[in-house]
């Protein structure tokens, strides 16, 4: 996800006739010298006691994918022709070969165009696949070529290079419209007003939540509901999230909407974070811009859970290994639930709790201090029965307003960036607190031994509230809401309470 600059150079003597490609080549470019050899005789160029060396530079990192072998035979040709192709240094080619000189695709092409075009080349060469969803990147010019004799006419500046047509990349998910009608309206969930309030702040600000409460309660029909009240992605977000999938090999078409992720609490460490023998996307990467929902928190593993202390933080994830080391990113927002206890009734009022108190704190410590500090809202959900109280908003009401809320945070930080994610000097310098605000934040914070992490979050969440209200000052009554979600007492401490009674 994190791409390089690769100069591929070349250099042809007269020898025995050999190829030999060095940096750091992984076996899929080695095998690329048959390749390159095999074009170079269906092009009819002389290679007859030819000795040719391949560069790939800078030799000290790894190379790895079959994307070189186009650059690597037109570097050859460079060395071959009397007459070499007018290529600059602003032109980056990307594109596998076949034996009878065909551009072809390669896994990892999408991330590959992505961060080439963040490099700032200016003409990128690549197969006859569908740029469509590239539209938005009007400063660079994207160039699908089909066969090597096509692609030589265009360097040439040839008046009778024609593009081929083009084949689709990907396929389109159905509509938002069809999708949300197989997942749960904000406007079906009966009572929990005040779950709804936290969902809807989260939703705006990128805040991540906690729920708790017994079997039946509605924990998770409201993180289902979650994913139907959030904005659409941009277009670079789109095309980023699709990069992420394809090196996953997960199935996933350009969809505007966010990713929602229900991993089951049986999913090992290596696929909710990412890794293995050959590293690859977890559970977190691919919820990358939308929802990660974790059901049954108290049967993930503790190992598990205090793997994502990190992510949370620093919004990617970097997976360290022997011979490598990759960087995905894993900016998302967490909504997990809980029961309160094994059985699921501690501190019920419908049933009794049939735990030992022993076995209600296990339960509760599978998720430590640490992590619990990273949530910003954590929420006791009670059984409110079939009762309707009054006509619920639907999810596209809800929506409308996290929209407003996200477009004043990407004109405020001039990025994508979410309050609950931006530099904390940003928005500091963004909030505009008065020191009377200030002030009865830290004096909250003392008289209730909370942590920075803890004041930092009430910050984050009383920005995101004003924005809301589509407000640009914080005012006292947001302060005082952000303040209230944070002082109303933990529910797993209340539940590790009563089991000890």
């Amino acid at each position: 996800m994190k791409g390089h600059k690769v100069k591929v150079e070349a250099n042809v003597r007269v020898d025995k006739e050999q190829c030999v490609i060095i940096g750091l080549p992984d076996t899929s470019i080695k095998e690329s010298k048959e390749r390159v050899l095999s074009c170079l005789h269906a092009l009819g160029l002389d290679i007859d006691m030819k000795k040719i060396t391949i560069h790939l530079s800078p030799a000290d990192v790894r190379k790895s994918g079959t994307g070189f072998d186009c650059a690597m035979l037109l570097a050859v040709m460079q060395e071959v022709l009397e007459n070499p192709l007018p290529i600059d240094d602003s032109t980056c080619v990307i594109a596998a070969l076949s034996l009878n000189c065909e551009l072809m695709q390669f896994h990892g092409m999408i991330p590959a165009l992505q961060q080439a075009i963040a490099l700032g080349f200016k003409r990128i060469i690549l197969p006859p696949v569908d740029v469509s969803f590239l539209s938005h990147t009007t400063d660079v010019e994207l160039v699908p070529i089909h066969n090597m004799d096509t692609l030589i006419s265009y360097l040439r500046g040839q008046p009778s290079f024609t593009l081929e047509p083009v084949t689709p990349i990907m396929v389109e998910e159905q509509e938002p419209t069809l999708l949300f009608q197989s997942i749960t309206d904000f406007s079906s969930i009966r009572g929990h007003k005040r779950a709804k309030r936290a969902m809807e702040i989260a939703a705006a600000g990128g805040h991540h939540v906690l729920l708790t409460g017994p079997p039946g309660c509605g924990k998770s029909m409201l993180a289902d509901a979650f994913h139907t009240i959030l904005p659409d992605l941009t277009p670079e977000e789109m095309v980023e999230l699709y990069s992420i999938y394809h090196l996953a090999r997960e199935s996933r078409g350009l969809s505007s909407r966010p990713p929602y992720r229900h991993p089951h609490h049986s999913a090992s460490s290596v696929s909710l974070i990412g890794g293995g023998t050959f590293p690859k996307p977890g559970e977190i990467s691919l919820a990358h811009h939308g929802v990660l929902f974790l059901d049954e928190l108290g049967e993930f593993s503790k190992k598990t859970l205090d793997m994502l202390r990190q992510p949370l933080e620093a919004g990617e994830v970097t997976i360290s290994r022997v011979k490598q080391s990759v960087t995905y990113p894993s900016s998302f927002i967490l909504i997990a639930a809980t029961n309160p206890c094994p059985c699921g009734y501690a501190g019920s009022n419908e049933r009794y709790c049939t735990c030992a108190p022993k076995q209600v704190t296990n339960y509760q410590l599978k998720a430590s201090g640490p992590l619990l500090d990273r949530l910003d809202f954590v929420l006791t959900l009670r059984s409110v029965g079939l009762q309707q109280d009054g006509i619920s908003e639907t999810s596209a009401e809800i929506r409308k307003r996290t929209e407003m809320a996200r477009q004043l945070q990407r004109n405020r930080y001039g990025s994508s960036e979410l309050n609950s994610s931006v530099p904390f000097q940003l928005l500091q310098a963004t909030a505009k607190f008065s020191e009377e605000q200030l002030g009865r934040i830290q004096q909250t914070c003392f008289e209730q031994k909370w942590s920075n992490r803890t004041q930092t979050k009430i910050i984050r969440i009383a920005r995101t509230i004003a924005d809301l209200e589509g407000l640009d000052q914080i005012t006292d009554a947001a302060l005082q809401e952000a303040i209230e979600w944070k002082l109303r007492a933990s529910p797993l401490q209340e539940a590790i309470a009563l089991g000890r009674q």
